[in-house]
């Protein structure tokens, strides 16, 4: 049988902090290993690829081209296996909370959330998973949005929703008045109870003003994707979509007045797992943000 041609796993690593460190001194402090300890595992990697790895010089050390072209190689791998090492096999003093919400809310409004509590809780990682995707175990916590006004007073209630016009800062720098926005195409989000002809129904004879294009898309991110690259409008919930607008640099239409939202975002936590503190603790800290969000 065929003898492997995978180096040594920790000729690897050293591979990899020598090569980002350029100095095998710094990549021995990372490591906990002297410089001339790293120096013999380089050369014990280059001697069983039959190739030099770096060119040497007094002071510092840089990649040959052969060393350059193996580098994204090992660095994906490795950092593969810690990712899934990290998953499967998680150290005892680390806790791990499931976290289910709906694609708007995994994209906008929660990764600034959850990061900010992970650097709270650094012995906390929260795996976020996008709602109706498969999956075999029931989570800790999920984030629901409900049409209905009964979730005002659900013991998770998290925020209400506006509904607000989003477009690219030039085009909403050109709206002066409601009757300019027969100049752009108008998004309407399918799943939205709120749409362009609540909106539009406020100002007479706009709703029957031939020149609209009113179109359907899927979701409020895809929307916004869509207004990033065309000249076009969304009318998107408020403040749910707060961070993936700015991300994208879009901005909201003071001109045109917000519209209330029918609906609630709330956190039901799943009681079968039990009550960890630190889920309460997590439940305690999304509501803190939501209230100090501007809606």
């Amino acid at each position: 049988m065929q003898s492997s041609r995978i180096p040594s796993l920790n000729w690897l690593r050293v591979f990899d902090a020598a090569a980002r460190h350029q100095s095998f001194a710094s990549a021995g402090r990372e490591l906990n290993m002297s410089a001339a300890a790293v120096s013999q595992q380089i050369l014990a990697l280059e001697t069983y690829l039959r190739k030099p790895l770096f060119v040497r010089s007094p002071n510092r050390v840089r990649l040959t081209v052969e060393g350059n072209e193996f580098l994204p190689t090992v660095q994906v791998s490795l950092r593969a296996i810690e990712s899934k090492t990290a998953s499967l096999f998680p150290r005892k003093n680390e806790e791990r909370i499931s976290l289910v919400a709906s694609q708007l809310m995994a994209m906008s409004w929660l990764p600034r959330r959850l990061v900010a509590f992970e650097q709270t809780h650094p012995s906390v990682r929260i795996d976020l998973i996008i709602e109706d995707i498969q999956r075999h175990t029931e989570p800790d916590l999920a984030i629901r949005f409900d049409h209905g006004m009964s979730t005002l007073s659900h013991p998770g209630w998290l925020m209400g929703i506006t509904h607000v016009v989003v477009g690219k800062t030039p085009d909403i720098e050109a709206i002066t008045d409601a009757s300019d926005i027969t100049d752009f195409r108008l998004l309407d989000v399918r799943s939205h109870a709120v749409g362009w002809n609540t909106l539009l129904t406020r100002y007479a004879g706009m709703a029957d003003d031939p020149a609209l294009t009113v179109e359907s898309v899927d979701t409020t991110p895809l929307a916004l994707m869509m207004i990033k690259e065309s000249h076009a409008l969304a009318l998107v919930p408020w403040p749910a979509s707060e961070n993936l607008v700015q991300a994208l640099g879009l901005e909201v239409c003071k001109t045109i007045p917000a519209i209330p939202g029918l609906g609630n975002y709330y956190i039901e936590q799943f009681t079968g797992h039990g009550a960890r503190p630190i889920i309460h603790t997590l439940c305690e800290e999304l509501r803190r943000a939501a209230r100090d969000t501007d809606c």
